[in-house]
């Protein structure tokens, strides 16, 4: 990978980070909250994926081989926390990064009516 292209990923990364916190839920519609299951305190220190790997490891490897998994975008920089997750994060979490590619979009879709979770690839 070029270098420009994983300078690119790294700010994208750092940029999700400094700001994901303050967009989760900002839409006039709220995102759908999913029920995690329970884990310890303990365990909400270890990362997600070190757990998904196992639970769910369809959706760890789509995430693993996407642009988000090599530029290493953490599953709570779009999902929350424990605390806040959201299975469908805000589409205003998206423009924390995509700011140029949401407001492409139709406003009335989502950003996986036309790419698929996790792959970020078009839909066919």
């Amino acid at each position: 990978m070029r270098t420009s292209s994983r300078l690119t990923l790294l700010l994208a990364s750092l940029c999700l980070v400094w700001t994901c916190a303050g967009a989760q839920g900002s839409e006039g519609s709220a995102p759908k909250t999913g029920n995690h299951p329970e884990i310890t305190e303990q365990e909400k220190l270890v990362a997600c994926d070190e757990c998904h790997q196992k639970a769910t490891p369809d959706v760890y490897k789509q995430w693993f081989d996407s642009l988000h998994g090599i530029g290493m975008v953490k599953c709570y920089q779009c999902h929350g926390t424990f605390e806040n997750f959201n299975v469908e994060p805000a589409v205003s979490v998206c423009a924390t990064c995509h700011e140029k590619m949401v407001e492409k979009c139709p406003k009335d879709q989502k950003c996986w009516a036309c790419h698929k979770p996790h792959s970020f690839k078009r839909a066919k």
